[in-house]
This record gives C-alpha cells, sequence and structure tokens, in this order.
C-alpha cells in the first residue's frame, strides 16, 4: 500500500507503508502530531490541508535533529520502536496461512535513512501537504 504526500509547491512524493508507519510514530512520540494528525496522516484521502507549512517546517527540523543525534547514515533503519538498525532489512514473503507468526513486526516496519532524508527535503519546499 502506498501513501501519496501531495504537496502544495512542487512535486508529490509516494511513500509505501513500511516506511510511512514508523515515520508517523517518530513523528507522534516527538510531540510534533497529536494523536487526531497522527491518525489522519495513516489514512488515505482524510481532507485538505492536513499539513500547513508551519507544520511541514517543523517535521523537517525534527528530522534534522533525529538524523545527526543518532549519527545515522545510508543504509540505516528506524525500527517501528524508534531503535536503530544498520543490518538490510530482511526480504519477507507473504504466503497464504504461511509465515505470520516469525514476523518481526518491528523489523517489518522501518523507515530507511534515505526515506527520512528524502521526506525532510520534501518538507522544506513543499509548502505543507496532503496524504492521497
Amino acid at each position: 500500500m502506498a501513501f501519496i504526500l501531495t504537496s502544495k509547491h512542487g512535486e508529490d512524493l509516494q511513500v509505501n507503508a513500511w516506511n510511512w508507519r514508523p515515520t508517523l510514530e517518530l513523528l507522534h512520540h516527538e510531540r510534533v502530531l497529536d494523536a487526531e494528525q497522527y491518525e489522519r496522516l495513516g489514512l488515505h484521502s482524510t481532507g485538505v490541508g492536513l499539513v500547513d507549512e508551519a507544520l511541514a517546517q517543523r517535521i523537517a527540523d525534527v528530522l534534522d535533529r533525529r538524523l545527526a543525534a543518532w549519527s545515522m547514515k545510508a543504509g540505516d533503519r528506524m525500527l517501528a520502536d524508534l531503535s536503530l538498525a544498520s543490518e538490510k532489512k530482511k526480504p519477507v514473503v507473504f504466503t497464504p496461512g504461511g509465515n505470520a507468526e516469525s514476523i518481526d513486526g518491528n523489523d517489518l516496519y522501518s523507515a530507511s535513512y534515505e526515506w527520512l532524508a528524502t521526506f525532510r527535503d520534501f518538507c522544506r519546499r513543499c509548502g505543507g501537504f496532503d496524504v492521497c
């Protein structure tokens, strides 16, 4: 499942749920998003004006601060519990009636350094965005 972040200025940005969910968790944890914003940004097509320019800039500031504090680099990932991992994500194949018990959701949902940096840069220039 993909989310499309529709920019007020410039290009849109697409992100998969595997990267988007932990990103929202980080922003909620950092108190950039309240409970309602957190919930609405996790849904598709929830309305106009979800993130205004001021909030987009706050998001970019938090991402700058966290990426620097964590000393993240290319290839690193932020896991769902906001811990860091430097090893590559293990591929998972979903099969009917298969391996649900063996899937580590904390590892499955992880935001890559590359995604977080791309999202930060998007927030700096987007003028605000909606989620579609």
